[in-house]
């Protein structure tokens, strides 16, 4: 019969994710879109349609396929999102063949300086949480981590 385990057992049977780049990512993933869902909230808006808006009011008569690739979104995720803001009187879709052109609408430039003051915000809160130099640098390795995977 065994007795109770020590704590070196103990400890060694729990799994630690934090050295995972999976885990560790996702977790930061869940926090960051809890200060976006809030932020964005504010202006009653998803955060990701919140940036969709954002880029067809810079690129008025944008493409789809155009806002995916600036934002790293799959085109039929693009759609549903375009369909959405559609749906909100936010942007309109003028199609022309088998392309269509997003363009944002008088309601949609009305709320515009409030959409950049929730993504200001956003970054505000998370910079101030971090600190600059940390979140300029994760950013920065992020991004080279994202395309290293996407051309391995």
């Amino acid at each position: 019969m065994s007795g109770p385990a020590s704590k070196q057992e103990k400890s060694e049977s729990k799994q630690d994710f934090g050295h995972c780049l999976f885990f560790a990512t996702a977790a930061l993933d869940r926090k960051l879109t809890e200060f976006a869902e809030e932020e964005f909230g504010k202006v009653g808006l998803a955060p990701s349609h919140g940036f969709v808006l954002l880029v067809a009011l810079k690129e008025p008569g944008i493409q789809p396929s155009e806002i995916a690739r600036q934002l790293s979104f799959k085109p039929s995720t693009i759609t549903r999102f375009v369909d959405r803001l559609e749906q909100l009187g936010l942007i309109d879709r003028k199609l022309n063949g088998r392309t269509a052109a997003i363009h944002p609408t008088p309601k949609a430039r009305k709320m515009e300086d409030s959409v950049r003051s929730a993504w200001k915000s956003l970054y505000s809160r998370y910079s101030k949480s971090l600190g600059k130099d940390l979140e300029q640098r994760l950013t920065e390795q992020i991004a080279l981590a994202r395309k290293a995977l996407e051309n391995p």
